[in-house]
């Protein structure tokens, strides 16, 4: 996913390769599942796919959909939005959505907003995964267990991307805490020393492959053993230097580097 913003020429966050490229590479690299976002899905569609296509496409290649997203918290059509994911994951399987700030709102508006897409998405046996920041519209991890816990942890998980976790400061020892079922999805990613590059820049631009940088990643799967966490965890790396890669090429590094933590 291409984004504004940074040193790739797009107004708005745009698929860098098509959905099939992608879908062939992840399942050559031995990948079992792949999360898919609405900006990707709505590229395939405008390209003259059609989202029940979706599932043929991944059972076609032995993959399944852990997560669709992304409900965009603070803009005016998160019912319509939630919506046209629950139709997305009911065609794929998927049992999570991603749910996101997209706005500078109130954390009164972002739960009212999650009960309502949480709504919408309990009749496709959806939930929802909340995502934290470091950088953007911030929230803390005990901001975002407070936002959960109001929308109910039935409803609505966290989800916990090593990214915000190390950048964001917060202490591992606190994800040992949760219970394995409080967490919906986890993402995991690397990065380099922290430096004085602008944050959104960053983390849009220059996170690495798992192993290759700086976080403790270690200490961060040991803390998601005690909690006895068994759900999903996607490689995310939002790196210029990925996105150049042709897909097969970026998934067979990324899975080479999860296996070297193994």
């Amino acid at each position: 996913m291409c984004f504004p913003g940074g040193d790739e020429d797009v107004s708005e966050p745009t698929p860098a390769w098509a959905l099939e490229e992608v879908l062939d590479g992840v399942a050559t690299a031995g990948f079992g599942g792949i999360g898919l976002d609405h900006y990707t899905i709505g590229a395939f569609v405008r390209a003259g796919g059609c989202v029940d296509d979706l599932g043929p496409m991944l059972r076609a290649r032995g993959l399944s959909c852990t997560d669709v997203g992304v409900v965009p918290l603070g803009a005016d059509d998160v019912v319509d939005a939630a919506q046209d994911l629950a139709r997305t994951a009911q065609v794929t399987g998927a049992r999570l959505c991603i749910a996101a700030l997209l706005e500078p709102i109130d954390d009164s508006v972002a739960i009212r907003q999650l009960h309502a897409a949480a709504d919408v998405l309990a009749d496709a046996a959806v939930r929802l995964a909340f995502e934290f920041t470091a950088y953007g519209h911030t929230r803390t991890l005990a901001d975002a267990m407070r936002i959960c816990e109001a929308v109910g942890w039935d409803r609505c998980g966290l989800l916990v991307d090593t990214w915000h976790v190390f950048r964001g400061g917060e202490p591992v020892s606190v994800l040992r805490s949760l219970a394995g079922e409080q967490i919906a999805l986890v993402h995991v990613n690397d990065g380099p020393p922290r430096s004085d590059i602008e944050p959104v820049f960053e983390g849009r631009f220059r996170r690495q492959a798992p192993g290759t940088g700086t976080f403790a990643l270690d200490e961060f799967a040991a803390a998601l053993d005690a909690s006895g966490y068994r759900g999903p965890i996607s490689v995310e790396v939002l790196s210029t230097t990925f996105r150049k890669l042709p897909p097969a090429e970026g998934a067979r590094q990324l899975m080479r580097s999860l296996r070297a933590l193994v």
